[in-house]
């Protein structure tokens, strides 16, 4: 999949989370989700909001340089459809895991950006706890320091950002699937009808007339 122009889709995203928590802020609206008790749009507001500015800060980061990353070999939709579909199963753990608890934040979706760019596109470099490494070693880095947050008591949903990562890792497991299809009915001339016209033409100009 090659995209055709860059619309700095993840970076606006990024500043609409920033007007959401600004929302937050000063008018004190609350869009997390609290399985039992909570109405079920807040479902789908919860991924929007955040439980604090060091909150936000992280999930920006994550955003703006693993999901301009991932949209330049993408596209905004893919970009926009991927976090959506990751940040969704994420909240899923709500009703697992913290039924009680409010669960709040963008993390699910971003770290499954980030899982669905490692996999699609696996060499890319990115950065691991401050470290320019390339995207196959950045997922395990990460998949780590999940793992080992579970067994902590703290209030960071580790199982949304896990449910998330798997998600987003099937998303691009698919891209990766669909791209080398593409790029074998290539190989055999599919999809390319094009350049084999101007080849014809230019063998016709040379031997026929």
């Amino acid at each position: 999949m090659k995209n055709n122009q860059f619309h700095f889709t993840a970076l606006i995203f990024c500043f609409f989370l920033s007007l959401v928590y600004a929302g937050q802020y000063l008018y004190g609206w609350q869009p997390g989700f609290q399985a039992s008790v909570s109405p079920w749009w807040k479902f789908f507001t919860s991924f929007l909001g955040h439980s604090g500015l060091e909150h936000l800060l992280n999930n920006l980061f994550f955003l703006g340089l693993f999901g301009s990353m991932y949209e330049l070999l993408t596209d905004g939709k893919t970009f926009l459809g991927t976090f959506l579909i990751s940040a969704l199963v994420g909240n899923l753990t709500a009703f697992i895991f913290f039924p009680n608890s409010v669960i709040i934040g963008a993390s699910g979706g971003a770290v499954g950006v980030l899982a669905a760019l490692a996999v699609y596109q696996p060499n890319k470099i990115g950065l691991v706890f401050g470290v320019p490494a390339p995207m196959w070693a950045v997922l395990p880095g990460y998949i780590a320091l999940n793992l080992i947050g579970l067994g902590a008591e703290n209030s960071v949903a580790y199982e949304a950002h896990l449910f998330g990562m798997f998600a987003g890792a099937a998303i691009g497991l698919y891209l990766r699937e669909g791209s080398s299809e593409e790029e074998s009915g290539e190989e055999r001339g599919e999809g390319n009808d094009e350049d084999w016209r101007s080849r014809i033409r230019e063998w016709e100009e040379k031997y026929m007339l």
